[in-house]
């Protein structure tokens, strides 16, 4: 091999993980901006529609555990939950 190929490389070996760590900043700043742009009324439309798509395959068990465990049975129940057939 000579001098010029990729094993003999100048570049330092982390630059692709410089590289990367570089586009999450990049991508974590333009969040920022934009929510930093955001009024209280789209902050929350957004925060929504994340969650929703967040829950969107969970079947009512899940949805029942998740309630529970994050809000407790009081707050199943006040958001109409209903009870399970075999009980």
């Amino acid at each position: 091999m000579n001098s010029n190929s990729p094993m003999f490389s100048t570049h330092q070996p982390n630059t692709g993980i410089k590289a990367l760590i570089q586009l999450d900043q990049l991508k974590s700043d333009y969040a920022q901006m934009i929510v930093e742009g955001m009024d209280m009324n789209t902050l929350i439309t957004l925060a929504v529609e994340s969650i929703e798509q967040n829950i969107k395959d969970y079947d009512m068990e899940d949805l029942k555990e998740e309630i529970i465990d994050c809000y407790g049975e009081e707050t199943w129940e006040g958001l109409g939950g209903i009870n399970d057939a075999h009980n």
